[in-house]
C-alpha cells in the first residue's frame, strides 16, 4: 500500500471508529509498524488533520469544545497526580493538557485528553510502564491543565476538591 493510500485509510478508520484506535490496532489494519502509524499522524496533523492522542488511542477530534474552559494552574509531587486528575474528571471535567513553563525552552505542553477514571488509569499505567517523569518535575511542581466542563458550576466544583487537595496553586 502507497503512503498516500495508507493515511487515507488511517483517516477512514478513525471517522468511523466509535471509540479510540491504538497504534497498534492501526499498524495491523495498515500491514505497517507502529512506527509509521506515528509518522503518519505526524504527517496528517500537519496538514490540519485534527488527530488527538488519549490513553485508549486516537481519535478524530470532531466537536471542538462544546462546554466551558479554563486554565488551572496546580503544584503538587507525582504521589498527588492521581487525586489530582480524579478529582477533575469525577466532578465532570476533562483535561486536554498539561503545561509547563521551561526557563530555556519557554512553553512546554503535553497533550493528555483524559475524561474518566479508565483514561486516568491507563495514563498512570503508560507513565509507570515507559518509567517517564512528569512534566511538571522541570518546574518546581507548578504546572496548569486546560480543562473543560459542561457548567461554571462543574467548573468550581472541579476548583473546590482541587483546592480542597491543597493543590490549587494560590501564591
Amino acid at each position: 500500500m502507497e503512503s498516500e493510500d495508507r493515511r487515507k485509510q488511517i483517516i477512514d478508520i478513525l471517522t468511523k471508529a466509535s471509540s479510540p484506535v491504538t497504534g497498534t490496532e492501526l499498524s495491523k489494519k495498515c500491514q505497517v509498524s507502529r512506527q509509521i502509524i506515528v509518522g503518519d499522524v505526524a504527517l496528517l496533523r500537519a496538514r490540519g488533520i485534527s488527530i488527538i492522542s488519549t490513553p485508549r488511542g486516537y481519535q478524530l477530534d470532531h466537536a471542538g469544545h462544546v462546554g466551558i474552559q479554563r486554565m488551572i494552574v496546580v503544584c503538587h509531587g507525582p504521589e498527588q497526580m492521581r487525586a489530582e486528575l480524579e478529582a477533575i474528571v469525577d466532578n465532570g471535567g476533562r483535561v486536554h493538557n498539561v503545561v509547563v513553563e521551561h526557563q530555556v525552552y519557554g512553553y512546554l505542553e503535553g497533550a493528555l485528553n483524559l475524561r474518566s477514571r479508565r483514561d486516568v488509569d491507563q495514563y498512570i499505567h503508560r507513565m509507570q510502564v515507559a518509567h517517564a517523569e512528569l512534566l511538571s518535575r522541570i518546574s518546581g511542581g507548578i504546572h496548569s491543565h486546560l480543562i473543560e466542563a459542561d457548567t461554571e458550576a462543574d467548573i468550581a466544583a472541579i476548583e473546590g476538591a482541587l483546592d480542597k487537595l491543597g493543590i490549587l496553586y494560590n501564591p
